[in-house]
């Protein structure tokens, strides 16, 4: 055990000086050699001087190689070594994760691609677009471009660009939902085994991502014999000696293998390769390679019952491990805490793992919402550019056909009239199905918010149900109140969810119940909480009026509409700050529910000294998904859900523009006997 912890913390720090010196002095001979070459020679130094500058990790002088190679081998006229020049810039600025930078650059030599019909080329730099956006937390654009990719690949029946175009679409579900994930790299690797030229590395990364994706939904069987075809893929590509290129893939490819053997209880086996992985990484300056053997080894030794030979993998992976590495890594860690009698810094670590996550998904569902709202205007704009441009069409054609014959002009006009009722229609039905795909991604993006605090609960109710366990009480306290506000939590997404499919319905409401005015403001009161609320003080004033007169309408559709706004005023009379923090303010906010009798309709109004909405906005924070301040938590659909209801039972909600010291709501119910 203890050769092997030191192999895996000595094994960057010796080499990368021994490599780094070496590397020096083959990137001072290559520079010397190639001010004397020529020609085709002068273009491989390029090549391999290029690759040893990136060994160094001077990211500015590999650029200006890749500009220099490039422009040598245009003035070469030689379209061969042009075109790896310029995918070799792309690559280098792959593995250096400048997103923005390669998202500019692929696009820019796409059109060089295109212009001089290397379609191979064409879709690898089309593949990078869609990478930048991926991990630039955009994947409904890179959705987007995968699915434009696929749809050009299939018109040009180029099998590379459909395998890649794949490939993307399994890199972005993967994020989302495993099992999607597989069936788009099957596609992939399927698509790749059938292209002779694609047996090197867009084949071997193919069965990576699936190997990779089968390991993530447990499938270890198929994630096997995967291994064993990626395997022969391997042997038939490599040459005599391996390289430092090909070693690699054989590293990875003995990682996965052995996760999967893991899986299926064969230890010893997975040792083995495990241990192949160990010496083929020797001389390979790669932190992230050790970083996956170190994980590994501790889910290894874990299986095996060793938990204090897992505890010490998994203390050297822990420094460098963070939110974008996958997921074993993170679920071992808290088993192994626990498995070791760590329960105290097992409940550290699970609460820290979901105060990250919390975090991270918060940001990357607000950045993705942002995208989303810009691709819809987007939209928009080319929708109303295309509508112009038909209306200055049809216009001409109206002249022209007014000129040449008089006689048609009513036969024309009852036409106009029937093509700009089907033009509205069509528009219409565009932004239905635009409403549509809205709302859907929507509920996708909560749903997936759903997995943290399951994660969360799932680690605590370990923790509490192991035998013998000895907490002290504030740790008991704070584990019962994360699983009470996880639980909480993912039964009002759960609602938030049905709310949301509910909130497009015109159907109407039964109103069967007798109730009086106040009797709905009780209930939603009550079902609200507000009077809990240790941020503020509310007051509830109701007339005799409102007391005793009796109306038809259904008591819990109007309660809950109600209560909604009454959420909205507990939420945005607190600061943005305080969200997630147990403080309360010095000054108490102000939430007050005043119901009354107004000739023929029941009037609830809810007032509060918030944050307030600006005129302006009166109408538009109605709309779905509408969020002015996106650093409040919430889903951005309560106010329209709230409208919906209410106008189903006959009355409205509004927002006084008069009122400026916070937000003031008023929304009506007719009485109906």
């Amino acid at each position: 055990m203890r050769r092997h912890l030191i192999t895996l913390t000595l094994m960057a720090t010796t080499l990368v000086g021994a490599l780094a010196a070496v590397n020096n002095q083959r990137t001072d001979s290559l520079s010397r050699l190639l001010s004397r070459l020529t020609g085709i020679e002068k273009m491989k130094v390029y090549e391999e001087l290029i690759l040893e500058n990136e060994w160094t990790g001077n990211f500015q002088n590999t650029l200006a190689l890749c500009d220099a190679w490039i422009d040598y081998a245009h003035l070469q006229a030689d379209l061969y070594y042009e075109e790896n020049a310029r995918n070799r810039k792309l690559t280098v600025i792959y593995n250096e994760e400048e997103w923005d930078m390669l998202s500019e650059e692929a696009k820019k030599q796409r059109e060089w691609m295109e212009k001089h019909e290397r379609w191979d080329s064409y879709y690898k730099a089309w593949r990078d677009i869609c990478e930048s956006y991926t991990y630039n937390h955009k994947p409904q654009t890179a959705l987007r471009e995968a699915e434009a990719m696929r749809s050009d690949a299939q018109k040009r029946n180029n099998a590379i660009g459909l395998a890649l175009a794949y490939q993307q679409m399994g890199v972005i579900y993967d994020f989302i939902d495993h099992k999607q994930a597989v069936k788009a790299f099957e596609k992939s690797v399927e698509l790749l085994k059938a292209i002779p030229e694609a047996e090197g590395n867009e084949l071997l990364s193919g069965y990576y991502y699936l190997a990779q994706a089968l390991d993530q939904t447990g499938e270890h069987t198929r994630e096997l014999a995967v291994c064993q075809q990626w395997k022969e893929a391997l042997d038939r590509t490599s040459s005599g000696e391996l390289s430092s290129k090909e070693k690699v893939h054989y590293i990875e490819y003995h990682l996965w293998n052995a996760s999967a053997l893991i899986g299926l209880k064969r230890l010893d086996e997975a040792d083995r390769e495990l241990s192949t992985s160990e010496k083929l990484c020797q001389d390979i300056n790669d932190t992230y390679l050790i970083y996956q053997i170190q994980v590994h080894r501790a889910n290894l030794a874990f299986q095996q019952g060793d938990i204090k030979k897992a505890e010490a993998y998994s203390d050297l992976y822990v420094p460098i491990m963070n939110e974008d590495h996958w997921q074993l890594a993170m679920r071992l860690r808290g088993e192994i805490l626990m498995a070791t009698g760590r329960y105290h810094d097992a409940a550290l670590f699970y609460r820290q793992v979901f105060e990250q996550r919390d975090s991270t998904f918060t940001k990357d569902v607000r950045m993705q919402l942002d995208e989303f709202n810009t691709l819809f205007q987007l939209d928009e704009i080319r929708m109303k550019g295309q509508l112009e441009r038909s209306r200055f069409i049809i216009f001409t054609a109206v002249l022209v056909s007014l000129a040449l014959l008089i006689i048609v002009y009513l036969r024309h006009r009852a036409s106009k009239r029937l093509e700009a009722k089907n033009r509205e229609l069509t528009i219409a039905n565009a932004r239905a199905e635009e409403s549509s795909r809205m709302k859907t991604n929507f509920i996708q993006q909560i749903s997936h918010e759903i997995r943290t605090p399951l994660n969360i609960l799932s680690g605590f109710t370990q923790i509490v149900t192991t035998p013998g366990i000895q907490l002290d009480d504030a740790t008991k306290n704070d584990i019962n109140h994360k699983i009470t506000e996880n639980t909480d939590r993912i039964t009002g997404l759960v609602n938030k969810m049905l709310e949301l499919s509910d909130a497009s319905s015109q159907a109407v409401i039964s109103k069967d119940d007798q109730a009086s005015a106040s009797q709905i403001a009780q209930l939603a009161v009550e079902k609200s909480g507000i009077t809990s609320a240790a941020h503020l003080h509310f007051t509830l004033q109701a007339d005799q009026e409102a007391e005793k007169t009796l109306f038809k309408t259904n008591l819990h559709a109007a309660a809950r509409a109600l209560t909604m706004l009454l959420d909205n005023a507990r939420k945005f009379t607190r600061t943005a700050e305080a969200i997630n923090h147990d403080e309360i303010p010095q000054e108490k906010a102000i939430v007050k529910l005043q119901v009354s009798i107004d000739h023929s309709q029941a009037v609830f109004t809810v007032e509060d000294t918030g944050i307030g909405i600006p005129p302006n906005e009166s109408e538009h924070i109605f709309d779905e998904f509408v969020q002015l301040d996106q650093y409040y938590d919430g889903t951005g659909i309560g106010l329209a859900v709230a409208r919906n209801t209410v106008r189903r039972l006959g009355g409205d909600v509004k927002l006084d523009t008069t009122y400026t010291t916070g937000a003031r709501f008023v929304m009506t119910l007719p009485l109906v006997s």
